[in-house]
């Protein structure tokens, strides 16, 4: 079970980020039916978990809400005072469609502003090991492009090594002209951009492809056809 520390030190509530399987998650979580999609929902005691096509949850309530990633970024909301917490699923498709303002706007519309929250960005697939096409950078740069106009755009055309030392090798560079992209990276600036202060932001430095087996890579499984399949599950929870 991983923890932020930034989400460890707010009164009244808990979060992981751990294997689907691990027996220390709360029971009875929340999840969407997740699409890659912008949307944002409030959880419902009435509501069944898996049916609702949505990529972030968002309750004041003390019912876990979590989503699930092989990958993507889990992203974990929290206002300061512990009083309203979100989760959501970060894929490239959902970030681009702008589900991180989505969810911030949420917060707003119930009287907690963006620089009131701290987030945290799980496990995620990093730069290191994460090969995208030469199109995907050009149509990514045509559309996003406004996004980091004053800084680094989020990939590397030279593959950099990994941030913790891997335990499994990253992938090798399998297409001409690729680059290598940075999604959470790409993820932290969307925060930013809608408000939420760098210092109030955790980024794990764990890369779901190469830091250890134990964690969900839907990208090492295509390479590696022999290991089973697993996610990582990301919880959140109020608990005052």
């Amino acid at each position: 079970m991983h923890k932020a520390n930034n989400l460890g030190a707010l009164p009244g509530v808990d979060h992981g980020f751990c294997s689907i399987n691990d027996p220390l998650q709360p029971e009875d979580v929340f999840i969407c039916k997740q699409v890659h999609s912008a949307s944002v929902i409030e959880w419902q005691a009435d509501q069944v978990a898996n049916t609702i096509e949505a990529d972030g949850v968002i309750t004041r309530h003390h019912h876990p809400i979590a989503v699930i990633t092989a990958d993507c970024l889990p992203l974990l909301f929290a206002a300061k005072n512990g009083g309203r917490v979100a989760a959501v699923h970060g894929g490239w498709k959902g970030l681009q469609r702008g589900i991180i303002a989505n969810v911030v706007q949420r917060f707003a519309a119930q009287g907690i502003a963006a620089d009131q929250l701290q987030v945290a960005i799980g496990p995620s697939i990093k730069p290191c090991c994460y090969e995208v096409s030469e199109g995907f950078i050009a149509e990514f740069q045509a559309d996003q492009g406004h996004v980091w106009q004053n800084s680094r755009a989020p990939w590397h055309i030279v593959q950099p090594a990994p941030l913790l030392s891997p335990q499994i090798a990253p992938p090798h560079a399998r297409q001409a002209g690729s680059a290598w992209f940075d999604l959470s990276g790409y993820g932290l600036m969307l925060l930013q951009a809608a408000g939420i202060k760098r210092e109030h932001i955790e980024v794990s430095e764990v890369c779901t492809y190469c830091t250890s087996p134990t964690f969900a890579s839907y990208r090492r499984r295509t390479h590696h056809p022999q290991e089973t399949k697993t996610l990582l599950y990301s919880w959140i929870a109020r608990t005052t």
